[in-house]
């Protein structure tokens, strides 16, 4: 088997004409040069070199090995040069998962930077909640996922995963216009139970957030509507239907729903971002601190009243 040194070896003397000025160039005795041809020669069988009194003149398979010698070497540095940028970040594949509010708030810059600063990255993204996105990643089917957990509603993750904080976001009640509360700077929660109550889907995490709030007030939600959009309560609390909780994230500009800030710093949602412990990719703290920078360069109100 040729190895990088011997091609090195061939390809200097075919260039140079001189045992003597390709050891130069590679910081070898001319010796060494000479006992890597002789030992080239005797491997392959052929003799590469005519031998002068002054001078070496390569033989026609000689002057063949140097021009395939080139090529080789040539395909070995721009295979070391690829592998630099893949440890270096700068390529490489990422697929990334991320539950809606984050899909929507967060990742879009992360996409947008990996684009413009690493084209030769292939990213690859889908939305998807923890349920989902979680067996994905240890299953290999992402890298990195975007998950949330609501301070009321904790999960045991997977060990083998490293989970890294991104953000806190605080919890909003939405009320409507014109509501018996809504020229308040701040209301108890529990002045809430009599309310007629927009949540989401059954037994989902958002759903059992707002039950397990509602139950440390006293009281246990009517909820009239349901849904797996984020959009509809603002639409639906506008129109005088009921009262919403949503988090920070999903948070819309409107002048027309009453926005308090939940008080107790129990009633949050954490979001993190998750990959596997044996995962090497590069790409995973890159990825992250972006999503980190992305989160603090939200715009974040704090001067809205307060459901304590």
């Amino acid at each position: 088997m040729l190895t990088p040194a011997q091609l090195q070896a061939i390809r200097e003397v075919v260039a140079t004409g001189s045992l003597r000025t390709a050891a130069k160039r590679l910081g070898f005795t001319p010796s060494a040069i000479s006992q890597q041809v002789s030992s080239l020669e005797r491997t392959l069988g052929v003799q590469l070199f005519e031998r002068l009194p002054r001078s070496i003149r390569p033989t026609a398979a000689g002057a063949e090995l140097a021009r395939k010698a080139a090529r080789l070497l040539a395909d070995l540095e721009a295979a070391e040069e690829e592998m630099r940028s893949f440890a270096s970040a700068h390529r490489g594949r990422l697929r990334l998962g991320s539950f809606w509010s984050a899909g929507f708030r967060l990742v879009p810059a992360v996409l947008a930077e990996f684009l413009r600063d690493r084209p030769n990255v292939d990213i690859r993204y889908e939305e998807g909640d923890p349920h989902r996105t979680i067996p994905a990643v240890n299953e290999g089917r992402l890298d990195l996922a975007v998950v949330f957990e609501y301070g009321m509603v904790p999960h045991s993750r997977p060990k083998d995963l490293n989970m890294t904080l991104i953000m806190e976001e605080p919890l909003y009640v939405l009320v409507p216009p014109g509501h018996r509360l809504a020229a308040r700077k701040r209301i108890q929660f529990g002045e809430l139970s009599a309310e007629r109550w927009i949540s989401y889907t059954e037994g989902m995490d958002a759903s059992l957030n707002l039950s397990h709030i509602c139950a440390a007030s006293g009281f246990d939600p009517d909820v009239l509507f349901r849904t797996n959009d984020y959009n509809l309560p603002f639409e639906l609390v506008r129109k005088g239907l009921g009262v919403a909780i949503v988090p920070e994230l999903a948070m819309i500009e409107s002048h027309d729903v009453c926005v308090f800030r939940l008080g107790d710093t129990s009633h949050i949602r954490r979001v993190f971002t998750a990959c596997r412990a044996t995962d090497p990719n590069p790409l995973l703290g890159h990825a992250t601190n972006m999503l980190i920078s992305a989160a603090e360069a939200l715009h974040r109100r704090t001067d809205l009243p307060i459901a304590v």
